[in-house]
Order: C-alpha cells, then structure tokens, then sequence
C-alpha cells in the first residue's frame, strides 16, 4: 500500500525549512525589536488640537518574540476616554530590507499595513503606514519609534495630509514596568 501524501508532506516539509531559512532576518536587523520584548509602562499624549493641551492617558504594553522572526505586542489603555486594545506584529524582511508588519485595534475594522526603516546613528524606527479612515477611506500615517539612552522608547505618530503635511496626533512614552 502506498501513501503518497506522506511522499508529499516530507517534499512540503523540506521546501518549507528552505524556505524558512533563506528568509530569516539577519540577527542585526532583529536586535532592535528584540529590545522591545518586556512589559511597559505608558504614557500617552493626544493632540486633537495643535496648539492646546494634550489629553493624557495611561496604559501598558506587553510584547513577545514568536520564535526569533516576529515581535508581537498588545497593547491595552484609555484613548480619549474609552477603553483601547491594540495589536500589532513586526519583522524585518530580508527581501525589501525593511521593517514590515500589522496593527489592529479595538477602534477600527480595519488593519494597518505597516513598513519602515531604523536609522542606527538616532536609535530611530521610522515607518509608515497605510490603512484606511472611519469612512474607509485610505489614510496614511508616519510613526517614529525612538529608543532612549535610559532604555525608554518615545512613539510619535503623524497624521500625513495629502499635501504632504504631516500632523503630530499622538505620543506615547514607554518606560520598563517595574
């Protein structure tokens, strides 16, 4: 008796562990998200107007290696009064050299796509992403991900208006929990 499915599993298995390993980011290039891994503390600030005062929250973020390739984090806190969760999963890809991921969270039906670069001399994650408004209409927007000497990160994100503006929206101070 044959069983060709087993033939076809152990072919898919080694295309697969090929695969796996011709695309693994470089350590490098995961060293940076890898820093991330831990529970913290946050502090967010909204910008609904410019030139007034920020509205200020708390929250926290925990966030997990899944294996050496991907950060995954979840975020949990109060944006502009209501309760928030957010998700997002990020890897370097070694084909576009850029960071690349996902964010979803409890405000929208819809994901972002995400992708970007980290500038070494700044300890700076730069990305943009692109997801789409209340009205689902596409919207872009820039976000900074700066890594401190005293090991916090300071996360801005920018609105990106079709002229090329870019409007500070938010930020969030991350500190280690104790």
């Amino acid at each position: 008796m044959r069983f060709p499915c087993l033939k076809f599993a152990a072919v898919a298995l080694l295309l697969m562990a090929g695969i796996s390993q011709a695309q693994q980011p470089a350590p490098v290039e995961m060293k940076h998200l890898m820093e991330d891994v831990g529970n913290w503390d946050a502090e967010i600030r909204i910008f609904g107007d410019p030139s007034g005062e920020p509205q200020i929250s708390k929250g926290t973020e925990t966030n997990f290696m899944l294996g050496d390739m991907w950060l995954i984090s979840h975020f949990k806190g109060e944006m502009m009064g209501m309760k928030f969760e957010g998700s997002s999963q990020m890897s370097f890809d070694p084909a576009s050299k850029k960071y690349t991921g996902t964010w979803v969270d409890s405000m929208s039906p819809y994901a972002m796509r995400i992708e970007g670069t980290w500038d070494e001399k700044t300890k700076t994650l730069t990305q943009i992403g692109t997801g789409k408004d209340e009205s689902g209409n596409e919207m872009k927007m820039k976000m900074t991900s700066a890594h401190k000497a005293d090991g916090s990160r300071l996360f801005t994100m920018y609105m990106l208006m079709p002229d090329g503006e870019e409007i500070r929206a938010m930020e969030i101070h991350y500190t280690r929990a104790k």
